[in-house]
């Protein structure tokens, strides 16, 4: 549909809030109450950060809208007619306040969903544009895709549960987040990177070559590891690290039978490739916490299928890569 183009839903759904999801689930499990319990307040503040997506987007291609032209890169926003573009953000701000309303006496959650859209907002439009200030854009996406919004996540959480905030934990998401989501905005700069050189924008990545970005690379991928283990050893259940293990063995079978190459952040000229870790975020380890907490709790079912129901295209292809690439593989011995 037209208007999911124009939200840009394709490019966050699946990628971004799963993710986020799982560090809801999570500390719900660290508490003592039943999950199912939460699952509404779960769908809460993924309606008030689907309304921040929608916002980031619009506004985004909104204030890209000049350079991108003059790049010859197609803007979504393009489809509605001027008088109307700024009708959906200012229709996000509404709904936004009315989440932060319903956030309150919750003051640490307020915060940080406030601090969200304060990001994005001196991200995109002038005359802050941190888009176009080098490593502080970098900064301020990365706090506010990931960062503000998993923090929230425990935050909130936390307070609905009534859990004593465990700081270790909240600085351990903290970590991972920032370092996964500046992972993501360099993945989409360097991607941009030729358009963006044409027009002379400012971004960090249109600023090094990509291959003298390989010890940064390797710093934010270290950085996001040791935190997701501090993450995974707060967490002390057994099925995130099964998942992890599933999840090992769907990258090297891809690799080896599509060729997917192990990216950490620059994607190369050609050819197949696979995000390291990706995967795992976005739907091994929220899957994982799901089906923990339904064989602890049968009520707990129902949270994962609508999880299923809600983000499937990744698990229908992880379902399918493992039985057509396994299935050649036994295909292959039976003929030898």
């Amino acid at each position: 549909m037209k208007i999911f183009k124009v939200i840009r839903s394709a490019e966050w759904w699946a990628h971004k809030l799963p993710p986020l999801l799982a560090i809801g689930y999570a500390t719900v499990l660290m508490s003592a109450v039943p999950l199912y319990r939460v699952s509404l307040w779960l769908v809460f503040l993924l309606a008030s950060l689907v309304v921040g997506a929608i916002y980031v987007s619009v506004i985004n291609d909104i204030t890209d809208l000049e350079e991108d032209l003059a790049s010859g890169k197609p803007n979504r926003i393009q489809q509605i007619p001027e008088k109307l573009r700024w009708t959906i953000p200012v229709a996000c701000i509404f709904f936004g306040t009315i989440f932060g309303y319903f956030l309150y006496p919750d003051l640490l959650s307020c915060l940080l969903y406030l601090l969200s859209w304060i990001v994005f907002s001196l991200y995109s439009i002038r005359p802050v544009r941190l888009k176009n200030r080098g490593i502080l854009g970098v900064f301020a996406d990365g706090c506010g895709s990931h960062l503000f919004p998993s923090l929230l996540m425990v935050s909130s959480v936390s307070y609905i549960t009534h859990q004593e905030m465990n700081w270790v934990w909240f600085a351990s998401v903290g970590v991972w987040a920032f370092c996964y989501g500046l992972r993501g905005i360099l993945w989409h700069q360097f991607a941009d990177r030729v358009n963006d050189i044409k027009v002379n924008l400012n971004t960090y990545a249109s600023k090094i070559e990509p291959q003298d970005f390989k010890k940064q690379s390797m710093l934010l991928i270290t950085l996001e590891l040791i935190a997701l283990s501090i993450l995974l050893t707060q967490l002390a259940l057994l099925a995130p690290y099964i998942a992890l293990l599933l999840y090992l063995v769907l990258l090297y079978l891809r690799y080896t039978a599509y060729k997917n190459q192990i990216v950490l952040i620059i994607k190369p000229n050609s050819g197949p490739f696979q995000i390291l870790m990706a995967d795992y975020y976005q739907m091994f380890f929220p899957i994982s916490l799901l089906v923990f907490a339904s064989i602890t709790d049968n009520l707990n079912f129902i949270a994962l299928i609508v999880h299923m129901l809600l983000f499937p295209y990744l698990i229908w292809l992880a379902i399918y890569d493992y039985a057509r690439i396994i299935g050649i593989k036994i295909l292959q011995l039976t003929r030898k």
